[in-house]
């Protein structure tokens, strides 16, 4: 897709800065933008930045929303998992101009085959969220606030859904259930009788639990793969907080209590205990099973 005559002299503006690598741009306006009005252009360049920087611009009379993404942010993003709008903006955009052939072309690559132990780690994520989210449905249905189960079993779906996601090896994008419904429309239906089914409320509700109940204990020890294999690293038990802090744990928001208490449920792992001098009793740690 070409860009109007009127905004040539902005990207031959973007082209001469040094900083600058590639320019992509949305083709049509899109909900993804931040703003609705303008065109969306996405400009890659090289230097290290905080946050996404976005500027809104009038050129020649045609107004154009610019967001600057660095190198560094959309490297790290491919180890490490990138924004689900942002996904989406770089799979649908058209690359305008990019000062070395095919790199662009390169990141989208990448970007749409998610690495190994990423999937392993991401999985783990969203099915501890899915049991968090599970786990305050059913009690909220036990206090009869029917309201509350809907919007935690929502989120039970959202986490469901991200699963599903990556385990087929993708990265989840802006419109979710559009993807799910491809990879496995069985959940989709769900979401969908959830959503619009004219059951009262909360058997709606139950049916989904029922539902989900079945496919987390069949997937669990595959989802919790990220964690056993973390736990093979070291031979001998591991306190709660020794897991927690773990670099691989600390900034992934894992849902983890929860997730080794059902794990020692599922006798995965199981508590052991060793003796704490300085408090006088013992503490409770976890060691894989054998």
């Amino acid at each position: 897709m070409r860009p109007d005559d009127c905004i040539q002299s902005y990207l031959q503006t973007l082209q001469k800065r040094m900083d600058v690598v590639a320019v992509l741009m949305l083709p049509d306006p899109d909900m993804l933008i931040p703003f609705r009005e303008g065109l969306f252009m996405l400009a890659v360049v090289n230097h290290p930045q905080a946050e996404c920087v976005t500027r809104r611009l009038r050129v020649a009379g045609r107004m154009i929303v610019e967001q600057q993404i660095s190198i560094w942010k959309l490297e790290q993003g491919i180890l490490r998992g990138l924004d689900e709008r942002l996904v989406t903006i770089i799979q649908k955009a058209d690359v305008i101009w990019e000062k070395r052939a095919g790199y662009v072309t390169q990141i989208k690559q990448r970007q749409s085959q998610l690495p190994e132990e990423l999937q392993k780690k991401f999985i783990c994520i969203e099915y501890s969220r899915l049991l968090r989210y599970f786990c305050e449905t059913k009690e909220c249905l036990q206090r009869g606030i029917k309201l509350d189960a809907y919007h935690a079993m929502i989120m039970s779906l959202h986490s469901w859904a991200r699963c599903i996601v990556y385990e087929a090896g993708r990265q989840p994008e802006a419109a979710l259930w559009a993807q799910v419904k491809l990879l496995d429309p069985s959940v989709y239906k769900l979401y969908e009788e959830l959503s619009v089914s004219a059951e009262a409320l909360d058997k709606r509700i139950e049916l989904l639990v029922l539902a989900i109940e079945f496919w987390m204990s069949s997937a669990m020890k595959e989802s919790v793969r990220f964690i056993i294999e973390l736990m093979e690293k070291k031979e001998g038990p591991w306190r709660l907080a020794e897991l927690m802090n773990h670099p691989e744990i600390l900034h992934s928001q894992i849902e983890l209590p929860l997730l080794l208490e059902k794990m020692v449920q599922r006798s995965l792992i199981r508590e052991v205990a060793l003796y704490v001098e300085e408090l006088a009793c013992e503490e409770l740690c976890f060691i894989l099973s054998e």
